[in-house]
């Protein structure tokens, strides 16, 4: 029963949490996915039924901050970067968006950097596909910009605070206004409130580094103090044994590896299998497909679906994604991206919090 899990989790958690309607189509896509899911791993061979239930879309890959485990905001990333064409995603989504179930809008860079963002967040909507966004918080400083992100429709908005006063938060979130999050929280709270709206769910995150490890007491209070709908706790990804050293918590159980202050093992059993590739894809702000957000130079796409001559479609099923997995079926260790993938790790990345 294992392999049918995910798809079940998910269609739980977005029934309970988002607005959207389950359709005929929905619900068989759904079932032949998680059906060529069970099917792959029992023939160990990829079996490709339905489309995608889960798009993440990169609306733009630039972002404000330098936080430097980014490779947006670290500067190295070796993509071009850019923003989304509304025009190109609106023909994906009129695509596709029958059978989506969520959109997630974000994979590198700050959303709110796109100046059609929110509008790209009310097409998904007016198709009745779930929606959710990852930010900074420096993009609510007004009443207006609140106001604007709950007539969007917008379902879920995580907001990154990872310390409690500007010395500890911009340790990570370089370039970052503690204040200005805090602010921001809290106008999104307050237009909620004056709209008499449920969502978007205000979901306050925090990254769980050496540095801020003793605020996490505080940071549930506050927490609690603003209203917000849930809180998270947040294992960091490291990309070397400095980072290592210098970013992961004291305590054990935010840690995404086992460290040993010489060499780093992220806890994983790594197996060969990743169900990502079956139930979900990512849209880069170029058109480019790529199997996920670990990919983050987009070195091993499926193509391009906003080019004139192919569909989202022609691509999802094109020959380059059945090989990505079928070597991912073969042996998944010899991709460095998915040995730093929390994919298979024997404790969550992540502790949610009800305030």
């Amino acid at each position: 029963m294992k392999m049918f899990q995910y798809p079940i989790k998910m269609l739980w958690r977005t029934f309970r949490i988002y607005r959207f309607r389950f359709t005929i189509k929905r619900l068989t896509n759904l079932f032949r996915i998680a059906l060529s899911m069970g099917v792959s791993r029992l023939l160990k061979r990829p079996i490709v039924w339905g489309d995608p239930a889960l798009l993440m879309v990169e609306p733009t890959n630039i972002c404000n901050l330098k936080c430097p485990m980014c490779p947006s905001g670290a500067g190295e990333m070796t993509r071009a970067r850019g923003r989304m064409d509304v025009a190109q995603y609106k023909k994906i989504i009129d695509q596709i968006g029958d059978r989506l179930l969520l959109i997630q809008f974000w994979n590198q860079g700050e959303p709110f950097i796109h100046t059609e963002f929110l509008e790209m967040v009310a097409y998904a909507k007016s198709k009745q596909i779930a929606t959710m966004t990852s930010t900074n918080g420096h993009f609510l400083t007004t009443d207006e910009q609140a106001r604007t992100v709950v007539e969007s429709g917008l379902d879920e908005i995580i907001i990154s605070l990872d310390g409690m006063d500007q010395e500890t938060y911009e340790k990570y979130r370089v370039g970052g206004q503690f204040q200005t999050v805090l602010d921001g929280i809290r106008n999104l709270i307050s237009a909620k409130k004056k709209a008499r709206s449920k969502s978007p769910l205000v979901h306050l995150q925090f990254l769980v580094f050496k540095h801020n490890e003793g605020q996490i007491h505080n940071v549930l209070e506050l927490g609690r103090q603003l209203e917000v709908d849930l809180i998270s706790l947040k294992s960091a990804q490291v990309y070397s044994d400095q980072q290592a050293e210098v970013y992961l918590p004291e305590d054990k159980s935010f840690r995404r590896y086992d460290f040993n202050g010489m060499s780093r093992c992220i806890k994983s059993t790594l197996p060969n299998w990743c169900k990502f590739l079956w139930y979900g894809a990512v849209l880069n702000w170029d058109g480019f497909i790529a199997p996920c957000c670990f990919d983050k130079d987009g070195e091993f796409v499926y193509g391009n679906a906003f080019q004139s001559q192919s569909s989202f479609k022609d691509v999802w099923d094109g020959d380059k994604r059945r090989k990505f997995q079928i070597q991912i079926m073969q042996d998944r260790a010899l991709f460095p991206m998915c040995r730093n993938c929390f994919e298979g790790m024997r404790q969550s990345y992540v502790k949610y919090i009800a305030p």
